[in-house]
């Protein structure tokens, strides 16, 4: 064999082991296109999976409002009316004037609770709040809250204000009453303020209180039924900041996108 025909061998060999090395190659950019595509689908159906989750254990929350705004209004509300009514027509007959007045002051006491049922049916029925814009629910549920509460409420608007869709709205909504519950009742707070943030493609809720405040380290530990379902609706929606620290109150930043422009 001579030197040419053992540079053609070489040759061929080189070529050959190329061609193999570019196919190997080919074969195994395919395979790992393969495996993203494969985790890709995977992390999009879980994903699916989790949001129709979400969706499910928000609709059956909302379902549960709806019965319990129902009787509120329905059989208590209406059985409270006719305790007024009799409480009335009694004390409209007494002679005794001691009498006549304590049944005067039960009368007004009944009209007070009822006045406080019918709100809260209000503000649990989301059929209620589909109808009102954000900012008037918002004013509803601050107006019910300082009606019941001594408590200072704010509720301020930055920005060219523009309305979200219905679902995006009832959830938004029960955001703010699950934290001001939370603020009356584990934070003791004597003032609450709302400020609704409106730019172009993002909209952002800030809830502020100056309640007892808390350890955002044990925020993952927490088993709060409130903030669970607070976590469970902002998942919906964007992301949820909670700030606090123990002494100097609570701070909720939930960021949405939008379609607005």
């Amino acid at each position: 064999m001579n030197t040419a025909e053992t540079a053609i061998i070489f040759i061929l060999g080189t070529l050959t082991l190329l061609v193999f090395v570019f196919f190997l190659v080919l074969i195994l950019i395919e395979y790992r296109k393969r495996q993203v595509r494969h985790i890709t689908e995977k992390l999009e159906l879980k994903h699916r999976y989790q949001n129709e989750v979400l969706q499910t254990q928000l609709e059956v929350q909302e379902q549960s409002f709806k019965y319990v705004s129902e009787e509120l209004h329905d059989n208590i509300a209406q059985m409270l009316s006719l305790v007024k009514l009799k409480l009335y027509k009694t004390g409209s007959k007494a002679t005794d004037e001691t009498l006549k007045k304590d049944i005067d002051g039960s009368t007004t006491l009944v009209s007070t609770v009822l006045d406080d049922l019918r709100n809260l049916s209000h503000v649990l029925n989301g059929g209620l709040i589909a109808r009102l814009s954000l900012k008037e629910g918002i004013e509803k549920e601050l107006g019910y809250v300082q009606d019941v509460k001594d408590i200072k409420t704010s509720l301020s608007i930055t920005g060219g204000a523009y309305e979200p869709d219905s679902e995006r709205k009832l959830l938004l909504f029960r955001i703010v009453q699950e934290a001001i519950n939370n603020a009356l009742k584990h934070g003791k707070a004597t003032s609450i303020s709302i400020n609704l943030a409106y730019r172009e493609g993002m909209f952002t809720l800030t809830i502020k209180d100056d309640g007892i405040g808390f350890d955002t380290q044990l925020l993952q530990d927490s088993k709060g039924l409130g903030l669970q379902n607070m976590q469970l609706r902002a998942k919906m929606l964007g992301e949820m900041q909670v700030l606090s620290e123990a002494g100097n109150g609570t701070t909720i930043i939930l960021n949405m996108a939008t379609n607005e422009h």
